[in-house]
Parts: C-alpha cells; sequence; structure tokens
C-alpha cells in the first residue's frame, strides 16, 4: 500500500461513519514530506490530528501505523499553554481507527453535574 492508498482508505474510513459532514476532502487530510497520511479534525474545544502511514512502510512489523493526538483549541483559565493527550494508536487497521473515534467521542464528553430538577407546572409560583 502506498500513501496515496493509505489516504484514500483513511477517507474511506472517515465519510463511512460520518452522517454528515462540512468537511471538505482539501480541508482535512493530505500527505506530509515527511511520508504521512494527516487527517486534521477541529471541534469548537479541541482539534485531533490522526498520522497514517502505510502497511510495508517505515515500520519493521510492516503492518503500518495510525494514532491520534488530541490537543485543546485553547489554554485554561490561568494557563498559557494548551493541554493536549495521546488517544489510541497501533497498526493500520479498522479496529485501530475505531478504537481512536472511541477516543475522540470521550475526549470531547462532558462532566454532568446531577440530575436536572424538572418543575412540574410552569404556571404556578415557585
Amino acid at each position: 500500500m502506498n500513501l496515496e492508498e493509505t489516504k484514500e482508505q483513511l477517507l474511506k474510513w472517515f465519510w463511512e461513519g460520518s452522517y454528515t459532514s462540512k468537511y471538505k476532502e482539501e480541508d482535512c487530510i493530505s500527505i506530509t514530506k515527511e511520508g504521512v497520511v494527516r487527517l486534521k479534525l477541529y471541534t469548537n474545544e479541541n482539534f485531533y490530528s490522526i498520522s497514517a502511514t502505510p502497511p510495508g512502510s517505515r515500520h519493521p512489523d510492516g503492518l503500518g501505523y495510525l494514532g491520534c493526538i488530541a490537543k485543546s483549541r485553547k489554554p485554561r483559565a490561568g494557563e498559557t499553554w494548551t493541554r493536549g493527550n495521546d488517544l489510541p494508536d497501533g497498526y493500520f487497521c479498522y479496529e485501530t481507527w475505531i478504537k481512536i473515534l472511541g477516543g475522540i467521542v470521550g475526549y470531547e464528553l462532558v462532566k454532568i453535574h446531577g440530575p436536572r430538577k424538572e418543575i412540574e407546572d410552569m404556571d404556578e409560583p415557585i
């Protein structure tokens, strides 16, 4: 598998899992001069960089590489740097892709601060 085929496979996995997207291919994926396919995804809070190298290249096992790094797009209050984390990585395969998607969903989740109390009748004064 070469870099262009790796790019096409990554895009296939990306689009098959997307219900809808505002992304265009040229906006989110590229082949770097170092020979890595890079898929960049942005949310309101975070940036995700997914890196892929094709099977048969740059890895002694010949299975390629697929991994993701998450980075906050803005610093936390009182900090001047942005935080980041490594998300799942592994061989270039569909199973690793699914682990990365799960990692992104988990990274995006926010804490629920307790049960919401519903008001039965909005016409009655509180």
